[in-house]
């Protein structure tokens, strides 16, 4: 009896899916379809349902997105992209960062002439100098922006709630970021206004006096403060902002996205479809937010009805991802233009015994200034500032209406928004209206604005 031979194609395997085109000809196919090609890229290019989600899940970086998205998150007005514009910022900062520590010195007999040759013996050094302290003044604007945006939104909510504790950690370090950069020139303006920051410490009770050496390193701003506020601008603050951003980014995708899905009602993740088992089968998720994955195996007799929410997803890659590479590319052109058009301010060298007027914290610390002006420092520094602080952490724990649209939520909504007014107003006062001996001025006759 002789034996017959089978052969196998193997090509047959490469073809992901069966109403996938051929592979054309041509050398930049061939290239594609090359054993060195495929090493880096696990799965052709096939643009088909599942050839875009294999694209999703074994690409680094389309990996960060869901599969697929609610079509609703498409929509510019649904969260106007903050959260990606201040993940840009982040992202130029960082790269302008760089460039920047190449030519900088943390040393106060160096910091200054350092921003000196900066601006004239540098190539694009000035540029690259402009575009870092703008894209800083707008990351702190934007994350801001942010979070009232979600507060309005209702997207604080179950179950998303340790994400708007990490989006306020962001804030934090984001204002803590731009501060400790705020001293690095050594010229005047950078040094008063972090004078002015950091005297509030002082009135924190019981470790005042000890956080303000830790931070200051000494009875007043010198070389160990420039030191360490250096370390904590590149490496501390930096590291601690990427690893919160990560997770908050994450976090968007287990809790899903704040929309709502069919005639639920509630929000639910775009990527999934939410079902609860019962002794009946499987049924969608309820409103009160909870959302519940089952893998297993079942038998097929045992699963009697089966309710799924209406498909209104997309597909993230191309439709997201080319929305946010508009995004990004508009996010990195605004602040070039800033860059161009309007110089980061250097004044004299830092001198501890000439203080000018009007000594002003930065821009998004002036309110608090102002707020100083007027009340007890221990009030106005510390009991005010904590309060706020403490009661933006623990929203989404202390807020039980389950309500998420604004007709619903009219008390919270009300006084949120009476203090942003404070905020804003005390912010505008203090950063056009104040002037020497932080007098009342007008703007139009005296701009004492500093950025």
């Amino acid at each position: 009896m002789s034996k017959s031979t089978t052969t196998v194609d193997h090509s047959s395997q490469d073809v992901l899916e069966p109403e996938a085109r051929p592979v054309p000809e041509g050398r930049v196919a061939r290239l594609q379809h090359g054993e060195t090609w495929r090493s880096i890229f696990r799965h052709p290019h096939l643009d088909t349902p599942r050839g875009r989600a294999l694209q999703s899940f074994s690409n680094v970086f389309l990996h960060i997105y869901p599969v697929k998205v609610p079509s609703r998150v498409l929509k510019l007005r649904y969260s106007w992209r903050l959260g990606y514009i201040a993940s840009v910022l982040f992202a130029v900062l960082l790269v302008t960062g760089i460039y920047l520590m190449f030519f900088y010195t943390p040393s106060v007999t160096a910091a200054y002439g350092d921003m000196q040759q900066l601006r004239t013996g540098v190539g694009f050094g000035q540029l690259i100098r402009n575009v870092h302290r703008w894209s800083a003044h707008l990351m702190v604007l934007v994350v801001v922006l942010h979070l009232v945006r979600v507060f309005y939104a209702g997207a604080y909510k179950r179950p998303r709630q340790f994400n708007w504790v990490l989006g306020v950690s962001l804030l934090l370090i984001t204002l803590g970021f731009s501060f400790t950069g705020y001293l690095l020139p050594w010229d005047q303006l950078s040094y008063w206004a972090v004078t002015v920051g950091t005297n509030l410490i002082s009135y924190v009770p019981v470790l005042g006096k000890q956080l303000s050496d830790l931070l200051i390193g000494g009875e007043q701003i010198g070389q160990a403060t420039l030191l360490r506020f250096y370390s904590l601008h590149v490496a501390v603050l930096p590291v601690a902002l990427g690893l919160l951003l990560m997770v908050h980014i994450w976090r968007v995708r287990k809790d899903g996205f704040a929309v709502k899905r069919g005639e639920v009602g509630s929000f639910a993740e775009g990527s999934t479809d939410r079902l609860v088992v019962t002794s009946s089968g499987a049924e969608p998720a309820t409103e009160d937010g909870q959302r519940v994955r089952l893998l297993g195996v079942v038998d097929r007799e045992s699963v009697t009805a089966e309710e799924r929410l209406t498909d209104d997803t997309v597909f993230t890659w191309p439709h997201m991802l080319v929305r946010h590479v508009v995004v990004g590319l508009g996010t990195v052109a605004t602040v070039l233009a800033l860059g161009v058009l309007f110089a980061a301010p250097l004044r004299g060298i830092a001198n501890p015994n000439e203080t000018p007027e009007p000594a002003k914290a930065p821009w998004y610390f002036v309110g608090l200034q102002e707020l100083l002006s007027r009340f007890d420092p221990l009030v106005a520094g510390i009991f005010v500032p904590t309060a706020l602080v403490l009661v933006l952490v623990f929203l989404p724990y202390i807020d039980r209406n389950s309500a998420t649209e604004a007709r619903n939520r009219k008390v919270a909504i009300t006084i949120f928004s009476i203090v942003l007014a404070a905020v804003i107003v005390l912010t505008v006062i203090g950063a056009l209206f104040r002037g020497p001996g932080w007098q009342f001025i007008t703007p139009w006759d005296h701009n004492y604005l500093e950025l």
